[in-house]
């Protein structure tokens, strides 16, 4: 075989799947790659079943492709390829090709293409597998963030639950460690820590023979071994502790992790962020905290971080600077005069926020309040909205603030809830989805609880409100239009791209929640959300795991692009501009917005839509 030219591997390097593959690997596919002209409006050839004839490369012009029936499924140029199997819409699997400008396309024979499938993994998946398996391959070689049972944990040092605190105080100063697991026929049973023998122990005078499992925190969290350093980061801020016991498979205790162990790995560091916003003496201080996420968050995704971990790390950064905010309002305040649920909704409610957010908040009271304590509740509500606007979490636009009229007794939001449900019309359910996104960031959590668990049996049970949800979720499309091309829209006077959120997320959001309400599924998070319905049997395991790589995929590639802006000294904005992207990247993104599409049309078979 003879050298191949060097302008056709370059080119090759760039296009997908080939991109994937390494010099020495392309040369020998460029040099058996033979090139033919094909006229504008000439057939190029039928793929019936795709995948025998070999693979086409497309090097200058375009081509479209079309079913059966001679309807156009999707306009391929420059850099892309045809001849393979391809994940149209519908039942379409065989189609024909004619070239819709004069065009030049490089042919690799079906033999040589055989032997390239048998040796790559990769190349085997991308071109013979749906979307989904494709945007599997695309996470499994991404790489996985640092899992804890790679992190060099010590062995742990443990004590009985009938040991004395002296004794265990005695070990823990002995062997330099800050916490003591309470283990009993080889299970947790228990934890102290070296601040619990400071205030349960020392400052209540508890006698020095007294038990540990008097005074132990019974029952703790844990982790196991195989979750990722992230994980455990989420757990600990979502819990404000700084140790966590890490079991192994057999659930059996392995180590105990700390919060200076993640400092340790994580850099920049979210729990001393968070640790010092809970800390904060005031607004000013708070405010100056909360303005560092946004550049703390970018350097997690640059530093690997998906759109999942991060998402959960931002909201719990949110929930640390709302509890300080509401913690100073009533040291101005005073005591609140009832008891009372701050609800994040949302992507703060559902744990998905992204570099930066605004706002979408309320108050629940637990009963309807005299003009007094009506007062109160106004002031706290502006106290902590204008807070977290400072902070950087700008006022809502549709005004879903606690510091607006979404400042209820729990009768209140019920009727709300009854009149969205009952007699549902478009503005109306619209303006209703993101309540059901529903979590309470502080105060009395199980009024919270109750709340939402009642309008969703009711939701449940009133398929006319989700029929008109479903209908308002299909508004939002992947941005694939004519030709199967990417549909750009325009964000400002000079920037243009793919609305990664309000055509890519949003889709997904919404079909997560119409689904949840199928069945009353109490989760809010979107992952979390389509998990169960799988296990409820709503969609199919396979559709949602699809749907979930989907998800990631989407975010990851915006989270990257808002990182680069604020690098920049941009403003973060959702508009990616494709030709930002790698042949390879825009591929998967056509296969994200392929699943979107499938799940859409499933969710308007559903309700006839």
């Amino acid at each position: 075989m003879n050298q191949p030219p060097a302008d056709i591997t370059a080119f090759l390097h760039g296009v997908a799947p080939f991109s994937t593959l390494d010099a020495p690997e392309v040369e020998p596919i460029a040099g058996r790659l033979t090139i033919s002209y094909h006229p504008e409006g000439g057939e190029i050839g039928a793929f019936d079943p795709p995948g025998e004839d070999g693979l086409y490369i497309i090097r200058k012009g375009a081509v479209k492709l079309v079913d059966p029936d001679d309807r156009m499924l999707e306009r391929r140029g420059e850099g892309e390829i045809f001849g393979h199997r391809i994940g149209f819409a519908g039942d379409v699997e065989s189609y024909r090709v004619h070239a819709i400008e004069d065009s030049l396309v490089w042919h690799l024979p079906a033999a040589e293409l055989a032997k390239l499938v048998a040796r790559n993994k990769a190349i085997a998946t991308f071109l013979q597998s749906g979307h989904g398996a494709r945007l599997r391959q695309h996470a499994a070689g991404r790489g996985t963030a640092s899992r804890l049972g790679e992190l060099p944990l010590r062995e742990p040092v443990t004590a009985a639950p009938d040991e004395d605190l002296a004794t265990c105080a005695r070990r823990m100063a002995e062997r330099n460690v800050s916490c003591l697991p309470i283990v009993e026929q080889n299970n947790l049973v228990g934890i102290i820590t070296d601040r619990d023998l400071r205030t349960r122990v020392v400052a209540k005078g508890i006698a020095a023979d007294t038990p540990v499992a008097d005074i132990m925190t019974a029952n703790p969290s844990t982790i196991g071994l195989e979750a990722r350093v992230e994980d455990a980061l989420v757990e600990m801020m979502r819990m404000g502790i700084h140790h966590l016991p890490v079991t192994n498979a057999e659930g059996h205790l392995a180590a105990v992790i700390s919060s200076g162990d993640l400092l340790a790995v994580q850099s920049p560091h979210p729990l001393r962020l968070v640790r010092d916003i809970h800390r904060a003496r005031g607004t000013d201080q708070l405010t100056a905290l909360a303005r560092q996420g946004p550049q703390m968050l970018a350097g997690l995704v640059k530093a690997g971080a998906g759109a999942t971990e991060l998402g959960r790390i931002a909201g719990r950064i949110t929930d640390a600077c709302t509890r300080r905010l509401i913690e100073l309002a009533t040291d101005e305040l005073g005591p609140a005069p009832m008891e009372f649920a701050w609800l994040a909704f949302g992507s703060q409610g559902r744990l998905e926020q992204g570099l930066t957010s605004d706002q979408d908040n309320g108050l629940l009271l637990a009963e309807a309040p005299d003009a007094e304590a009506a007062e109160y509740f106004e002031r706290l509500g502006e106290f902590v909205c204008d807070g977290l606007n400072e902070c950087g979490y700008v006022y809502c636009p549709g005004g879903v603030m606690a510091k607006g009229k979404w400042r209820m007794a729990f009768d209140g939001w019920r009727r709300r809830f009854d009149r969205w449900i009952r007699e549902p019309e478009p503005k109306s359910v619209m303006q209703s989805s993101i309540f059901f996104d529903m979590r309470a960031v502080a105060g009395d959590v199980a009024l919270a609880e109750r709340l939402h668990r009642e309008v969703l049996e009711q939701a449940r049970d009133r398929e006319i409100f989700r029929r008109f949800l479903a209908g308002e979720s299909l508004k939002h499309r992947p941005p694939v239009g004519l030709f199967r091309q990417f549909v750009q829209e325009r964000g400002g006077a000079h920037s243009q791209g793919l609305n990664l959120k309000q055509r890519g997320v949003i889709p997904i959001v919404d079909l997560a929640r119409v689904r949840a309400l199928e069945g009353a599924i109490q989760v809010i998070h979107t992952e979390q959300r389509i998990e169960a319905a799988a296990e409820a049997g709503i969609v199919t395991a396979g559709d949602a795991d699809d749907l979930i790589h989907a998800l990631r995929f989407i975010n990851d590639i915006r989270l990257k692009h808002q990182s680069r802006q604020l690098e920049a000294g941009e403003k973060p904005d959702h508009l990616v501009d494709p030709s930002e992207l790698s042949g390879l990247h825009r591929r998967y993104l056509r296969s994200a917005f392929g699943i979107v599409t499938d799940a859409q049309s499933a969710l308007a078979q559903r309700y006839l839509l």
